[in-house]
């Protein structure tokens, strides 16, 4: 009737998804996106539009989010002299970091177990 209130939920022909977020929100999707609805079951892990939340694609299952936010896409061409003023902070993060991935022998030998990356 002209006026009356509808019920859209109900008249929804398509599928829709709730999706928790890596930051542990949660979206209703009344439109999922470009992946199929049979194709998708609870738990699946998908990569989404960041601004939509649209689900462009389903990820394999060992994919981890953090991971592929921190790849290194190349290798990057500064050195640590290409840094001026930071002597001491530089000198602190290869004892920090790279002296346990290069020499780890020399951590168990003092009786420490070295930092891992």
């Amino acid at each position: 009737e002209e006026g009356a209130n509808v019920d859209l939920d109900s008249q929804r022909k398509g599928k829709c998804a709730v999706i928790k977020t890596s930051t542990r929100q949660t979206y209703f999707l009344p439109v999922i996106g470009l992946v199929e609805p049979e194709d998708m079951k609870p738990g699946d892990l998908v990569g989404v539009n960041k601004d939509s939340y649209l689900i462009l694609e389903k990820l394999p299952a060992e994919f981890d989010s953090r991971v592929k936010a921190m790849e290194v896409d190349e290798r990057p061409t500064e050195q640590y002299s290409d840094v001026g003023g930071l002597d001491k902070q530089i000198q602190e993060l290869i004892e920090a970091v790279v002296l346990p991935m290069t020499h780890r022998e020399r951590f168990e030998a003092l009786g420490i177990q070295p930092p891992k990356g």
